[in-house]
């Protein structure tokens, strides 16, 4: 009885010593992310004796438990020692993906989506009769996840239908597609619950990362606060989840009446000596070209003619146009001089030169 175990255990050494023979050298965290990097490994020959064979590499998704990937290389020589997967062999191998849809993203992607991945190497020598394998788990994180950029957490706005921005996560591919969850947030009711199970605007396959609040959903109602989370999918994997951000409706001040000026043709303010603009600049203009948005600038004139930030987009029509210009957002200072430069197409630049003004009518 003795005489067994003893051959056992010395059986069980040599099979413990022979896997330790061909070791993989591999960060799964770093080269783990793109099909290219799975060749970026090195081998240890540690037998003594130059070997040959082939490299088998296997990947499956965590979760799943789905294989993804195998790749099989041509044959090798392995020399006594450290060596590396050479460029060449890896770019000649077998590669042979399965059908499923982390395995679809792989092959279109050539990047793993973020997930949780079993890697397997083995060294096969040529007879086939060794056999050596290292396995690694590692959890692939995107290199920058899905951010909320606007409404800006615990923020305050007065639209009732918000334009909802965010930051896709990186690598970004074109066949990313994005989901938004918006509900009003209720005292003593998780958020992460009622996102899920009762959400106020469900939006799916969205391809850009810009919406409005849809017109067909009733507006948010005021000193209502809400949250929100955008989710990012590839072919039906979850790639990134954003954090939930809240904003209120709220607001503070009622809105600034504008003066009912009449509409004068824009040439012929710019013949005048100045003009006076109360919280609105109100002109006149014929588009004869089509073109769908002005093209101006407003400059201050105390401030060395710098332009002034964030003008607002003024869309025309083909014919005549009658614009109010809203001036109220751009912090404009009342009594100081200003100028709106208008670039017509294929026509003369036209510079107004108004005073701002910021008084309610009597």
């Amino acid at each position: 009885m003795k005489k067994i175990l003893i051959i056992h255990f010395v059986l069980l050494g040599c099979l413990c010593s022979a896997f330790s023979q061909v070791n993989f050298l591999f960060i799964p965290e770093v080269a783990g992310r793109s099909i290219d990097g799975l060749g970026n490994l090195k081998l240890q020959n540690l037998t003594g004796t130059a070997k040959r064979g082939f490299v088998v590499i296997t990947v499956s998704e965590t979760t799943t438990r789905q294989k993804i990937l195998s790749i099989e290389t041509p044959e090798i020589n392995l020399s006594a020692g450290n060596n590396s997967l050479p460029v060449t062999v890896y770019k000649g191998s077998r590669f042979n993906f399965a059908t499923n849809n982390y395995a679809a993203i792989v092959n279109q992607t050539r990047s793993f989506p973020p997930g949780n991945y079993y890697y397997c190497f083995q060294f096969i020598s040529a007879d086939k009769n060794e056999e050596y394998e290292n396995c690694y788990d590692a959890e692939i994180l995107p290199l920058v996840p899905i951010t909320l950029i606007s409404p800006s957490d615990k923020d305050q706005i007065c639209q009732k239908r918000p334009v909802l921005t965010w930051q896709p996560p990186l690598p970004f591919h074109p066949s990313m597609r994005f989901r938004l969850l918006l509900t009003e947030k209720v005292n003593g009711s998780p958020v992460e619950s009622l996102m899920m199970n009762t959400p106020l605007l469900l939006l799916d396959n969205i391809s850009g990362t810009t919406i409005n609040y849809p017109a067909s959903r009733p507006e948010l109602k005021e000193g209502k606060t809400y949250c929100w989370q955008v989710i990012a999918f590839q072919q039906g994997v979850l790639v990134s989840r954003s954090e939930i951000w809240e904003f209120t409706v709220q607001c503070n001040e009622p809105a600034k009446s504008l003066p009912n000026d009449s509409y004068r043709e824009l040439r012929s303010l710019e013949k005048a000596n100045y003009y006076i603009a109360n919280r609105v600049l109100k002109f006149s203009m014929q588009n004869a070209y089509n073109i769908e948005k002005l093209n101006y600038t407003i400059l201050d004139v105390s401030n060395g003619m710098k332009p002034v930030k964030h003008i607002p987009v003024v869309k025309l029509v083909i014919g005549l146009n009658k614009i109010d210009l809203d001036l109220t957002d751009l912090e404009l200072e009342p009594g100081k001089h200003y100028y709106l430069k208008v670039y017509p197409y294929n026509e003369n630049p036209v510079s107004v030169r108004f005073v701002y003004e910021d008084k309610d009518e009597e």
